[in-house]
């Protein structure tokens, strides 16, 4: 049950609660002007006074019972965010478990696909995919291969529609190209 719609349900009781109390209390007030009526005073024959044998006591607690549903009630159905924080909070849970799980497999198949080059090409595509752009100067330094090795293997991947070049000055920047 949402909160609230039970805080309205305790507001709805609070009331009624109130509103029944109230008219006991009504219906007590009629029945000793009537007994008072009848015997002409506020007091018994016997000398016992009738609003001192009165108990206010269940009325004041009645009526204190129904101001705590009520204002239960109000701040369940107002002023109570809890359960919108909890949906918030596992969507955002279900969010990032759908984000972690499609890196993951993007992931597997980065690695699947590496699995059918040799252990420099995978060190090449792995440096290109970590820094789309890279200057062909930086990732000869990054691998430690020789421009001519470097530039053949490069010349490869273009031709089998792997990476792209674009010159920029007196070097080139490799962009990888999603193909896996």
């Amino acid at each position: 049950m949402q909160l609230k719609t039970l805080g309205m349900m305790l507001i709805i009781l609070a009331v009624l609660l109130a509103g029944l109390i109230y008219v006991f209390k009504i219906q007590e007030d009629k029945y000793l002007a009537q007994v008072m009526k009848g015997h002409g005073g506020s007091c018994f024959v016997d000398g016992v006074c009738i609003y001192e044998s009165r108990s206010i006591i269940w009325y004041v607690f009645g009526w204190v019972v129904s101001a705590f549903l009520f204002t239960l009630g109000v701040y369940l159905y107002f002023f109570d965010k809890t359960q919108q924080q909890l949906i918030d909070y596992q969507k955002n849970v279900a969010e990032s478990l759908k984000e972690a799980q499609k890196k993951v497999s993007h992931e597997d198949k980065f690695k699947a696909f590496l699995a059918g080059f040799s252990e420099e090409e995978q060190k090449v595509l792995n440096a290109i995919k970590d820094q789309d752009g890279i200057q062909q100067s930086t990732l000869r330094y990054r691998t430690g291969m020789s421009k001519s090795t470097l530039s053949l293997m490069l010349k490869n991947f273009e031709e089998k529609g792997l990476i792209s070049r674009k010159e920029e000055g007196k070097t080139n920047k490799i962009f990888w190209k999603k193909v896996y």
